[in-house]
């Protein structure tokens, strides 16, 4: 038996029913690559929670090592001179479009809770190349930062990354952890939070209430003493 040719009508037929699908087929394939993406994300996030609730307990008692940064208004940072204050260490790069906006956003409304007025809160680049102190200043215009309360400050980039290592933050050129760090009146980080997370944040802002309450250390160190900060790991 042989088989009948295809007519023209029919060709045309399977050829828009094939044009038809096309659309169709892509639209899985969109939805497909979206619903594996923010699958794998949230596998990050999870990850990502879970290591910091799980720190141990030695790793959150860290006594700071003194570091010396520069602030957006020009003047030196100097963590020696932060003893006797509870703050937060964050890390963040200004043209970042991502979760920076987030921790920030989280940072600045925590700032505007009465409760929180004597915390202050050290915002710390990871892109020194770009970030100059105008750069700063403008994104702390960004965010309404009081100078007094919210810092902004600088460094060298092997010498930041000494910083955040000392923090038990892991640091890069544009690439940082999204956690915020909570040192308390003796220079000792008690702390790290994923400020993306208002769940996280609300559980920083009990560990701020509770260093708050703490007395102040009887004596402070010399505020000139600062500590070498190792780069060459």
């Amino acid at each position: 038996m042989s088989n009948s040719p295809t007519s023209p009508h029919e060709q045309r037929s399977a050829a828009n029913q094939s044009g038809s699908l096309l659309p169709f087929v892509l639209a899985v394939a969109v939805l497909v690559a979206m619903l594996y993406g923010g699958w794998k994300w949230w596998q990050v996030r999870q990850f990502q929670l879970a290591r910091s609730k799980e720190l141990p307990a030695s790793q959150l008692r860290i006594p700071l090592t003194n570091f010396e940064l520069t602030e957006r208004s020009g003047e030196p940072f100097r963590s020696a001179e932060m003893r006797g204050k509870v703050w937060v260490a964050s890390y963040f790069f200004s043209s970042c479009i991502g979760t920076c906006l987030t921790v920030n956003e989280n940072i600045a409304r925590l700032n505007r809770r009465p409760e929180l007025a004597k915390v202050t809160w050290v915002s710390i680049t990871c892109d020194p190349d770009n970030d100059s102190l105008e750069v700063l200043r403008n994104y702390a215009k960004r965010w309404e930062a009081d100078p007094k309360r919210w810092l902004f400050c600088r460094g060298d980039f092997e010498y930041t990354k000494g910083v955040a290592r000392g923090m038990n933050i892991a640091l890069a050129m544009k690439l940082h952890s999204d956690h915020a760090v909570v040192i308390d009146r003796t220079g000792t980080v008690r702390g790290l939070f994923d400020a993306t997370s208002r769940y996280e944040c609300e559980r920083m802002q009990a560990l701020l209430s509770e260093c708050l309450a703490e007395d102040p250390p009887a004596e402070a160190p010399a505020a000139e003493t600062i500590d070498p900060i190792d780069t060459s790991i």
